[in-house]
């Protein structure tokens, strides 16, 4: 990973406001998001990718963490940040910022990734060891700075999801792959094609690490971009999608160029409270509700294209 230098930002709000922060800081490119909750962590001590608090100690506030590359690109972004946050908040908001060596994170975080059983498919760490069951699919994973074990909610129904719905028929594009997660648990489950895609150049190269790490290369195809002005020009009969709500309601015009009459699309990443707005805008592109799953605050939805 190079050994490059991140700022880490953080912001102190009430938790109702969480969510809303996390979109703010994912729309700026963030190579990751936590949520520093007291009440979480406390019923469900070291199990969470959410877990970098100051020597992993327990927060006492509410906050939100980003990661951001240290670049020419930092001072601009903060700027923005400030002034949505003082926007939404009704009053400034202060950044907390602190600089974090990228192996230095990578190496404390460890700790703190275990494998993760979801149905059949395990996900786990690559220094972990595991002798799986009977029936189970491991896939092996090193997130780096590009965040996606699993853990979260968004991921969780995503590999649910897959489990209904992947077939030997199978042609899947996953977007917005971070470390790759979702191809990997498609390529596994025997689809017939998979490309992941994603906007963050950082992303791409964890997610690559971790296609050769499961000795998928042949499988899984890897691309930088998005649908808006991606390189995919094929069609899919699955394409999933685990970005923020925002960024669905953004594709949402473009699915019908990636998407294969009949096919399925997955819309993961939606907070609970905008599910409505993102089943509307699907559904006026043409796409019928199959089902939703719920986790956490969090939506999963399945539509189809027509036929």
């Amino acid at each position: 990973m190079g050994g490059s230098n991140w700022s880490e930002v953080k912001v102190r709000v009430p938790a109702e406001y969480g969510e809303i922060v996390a979109e703010i800081f994912q729309e700026e490119d963030a190579g990751g998001v936590l949520f520093d909750d007291p009440g979480i962590l406390k019923e469900k001590p070291f199990q969470d990718d959410e877990l970098l608090g100051d020597e992993f100690a327990l927060p006492v506030h509410f906050g939100v963490r980003a990661y951001f590359p240290v670049d020419d690109r930092l001072g601009e972004r903060l700027s923005r940040i400030k002034k949505r946050l003082a926007e939404i908040y009704g009053a400034e908001v202060e950044l907390e910022l602190k600089q974090i060596h990228e192996e230095d994170w990578a190496e404390a975080w460890k700790q703190y990734f275990k494998p993760e059983r979801f149905g059949k498919i395990v996900i786990k760490p690559s220094w972990e060891e595991y002798h799986p069951a009977a029936g189970e699919i491991v896939i092996e994973l090193d997130p780096g700075m590009a965040f996606g074990t699993g853990t979260h909610p968004t991921t969780r129904i995503c590999i649910k999801l897959l489990q209904e719905l992947v077939t030997s028929q199978t042609e899947m594009l996953d977007v917005g792959t971070g470390s790759g997660i979702l191809a990997l648990v498609g390529a596994k489950l025997g689809a017939k094609k998979t490309i992941a895609t994603d906007i963050d150049p950082v992303a791409l190269k964890v997610a690559s690490e971790n296609i050769k790490r499961n000795r998928l290369e042949g499988i899984i195809e890897v691309y930088e971009g998005d649908l808006l002005d991606g390189p995919v020009d094929s069609k899919f009969n699955l394409v999933v999608a685990n970005i923020i709500t925002d960024a669905i309601l953004q594709i949402a015009p473009q699915l019908a160029k990636v998407l294969e009459p009949g096919g399925i699309f997955v819309a993961s990443g939606i907070i609970a409270e905008r599910y409505p707005e993102v089943l509307e805008c699907l559904t006026k592109q043409g796409l019928a509700y199959i089902k939703h799953v719920c986790e956490e605050g969090w939506v999963g939805l399945v539509v189809r294209s027509g036929v």
